[in-house]
């Protein structure tokens, strides 16, 4: 009997040895280069929505110099009035590229928690409202009618799958194998995202909307002045300054503008090339090339912003 249950504890031994080496724990370095492409790869995913909400904010106050050089109550009156359609408007367009941003933004805070090394123990109750909440945004996505791609539903699935995975029961390897399939089911999403917001970024509607501000901003300011001069007055300083700042918010937008396509296209690239070097059991002692490059644009986003 004694003999019957070594060679059980030896057999149960083995099998633990084989489980465990087939599907290692992700190294140190390999998180953390994992929590620094989230990190980096969500500042450039909220840009496109900031970009879209600067150039109506600067439309309206750019409108309002108008509306204050006009003599006429009524003149004044229709002007203000389509103002505020105007930045209805304004604002359904940034509402479309939120569903985009939305649906990046949730997947990169998933990979984020999913492989931070600190919380694997407490990420059971978080994978799952972080699932209903991807869940929610991709299904947002897909009823777009301006964008003729559909995301996959499954890494929604793995979110709340390896809640269970990741509990305080669970040995680290099984983050392991959760961060590989949903970095793998990812990949299709970010790819999708950063195709559509590039696509719209691309647009000549975009530039023509850019490049109008910049006139509309010039020739409204100006009116205004004319206006304050007729009067006998001199324009305060506050509004001279107002005026000064738009123009320099205008270069910052086609600045933005650039390097949101340049942004999400290297975070496209970083992501594909992450899922690509999981497998690999080695250090990740430096950033690769693309996550170099993403990072770096992160940044100066950033600063942008």
């Amino acid at each position: 009997m004694d003999v019957r249950n070594d060679l059980l504890r030896i057999l149960v031994a083995l099998l633990l040895v084989w489980c465990c080496s087939s599907c290692a724990a992700l190294t140190e370095s390999q998180l953390q280069t994992v929590q620094k492409l989230a990190v980096s790869g969500d500042s450039v995913a909220a840009a496109p929505s900031v970009l879209f909400r600067e150039l109506a904010a600067i439309r309206t106050e750019r409108g309002l110099f108008y509306a204050a050089s006009l003599t006429g109550a009524e003149a004044r009156f229709r002007e203000l009035n389509a103002l505020a359609a105007a930045a209805r408007e304004d604002e359904k367009l940034a509402e479309r590229t939120d569903v985009c941003v939305d649906v990046l933004n949730s997947y990169l805070r998933a990979l984020r928690s999913i492989s931070n090394p600190a919380r694997w123990k407490q990420i059971g109750t978080e994978m799952r409202g972080l699932g209903k909440n991807l869940d929610s945004v991709i299904l947002r996505f897909n009823q777009l009618d301006w964008v003729d791609l559909e995301l996959p539903q499954g890494v929604a699935k793995l979110s709340g799958k390896y809640a269970g995975y990741l509990s305080e029961n669970y040995m680290k390897n099984r983050q392991a194998v959760a961060v590989r399939e949903f970095v793998s089911e990812g990949d299709t999403l970010v790819a999708v995202c950063v195709d559509a917001l590039v696509q719209l970024l691309r647009k000549q509607e975009v530039q023509e909307l850019i490049d109008n501000e910049e006139t509309g901003l010039r020739n409204n300011y100006l009116a205004y002045l004319q206006r304050v001069e007729a009067l006998g007055q001199l324009p305060t300083v506050d509004h001279d300054r107002r005026y000064m700042t738009l123009l320099e918010d205008l270069e910052k937008a086609q600045k933005i503008r650039d390097k949101c396509v340049s942004g999400l296209q290297s975070l496209k690239r970083a992501h594909h090339k992450l899922l690509t070097q999981l497998d690999k059991r080695e250090r990740w002692d430096y950033w690769y090339e693309e996550l170099t490059e993403l990072n770096t644009l992160a940044v100066q986003l950033n600063q942008l912003l």
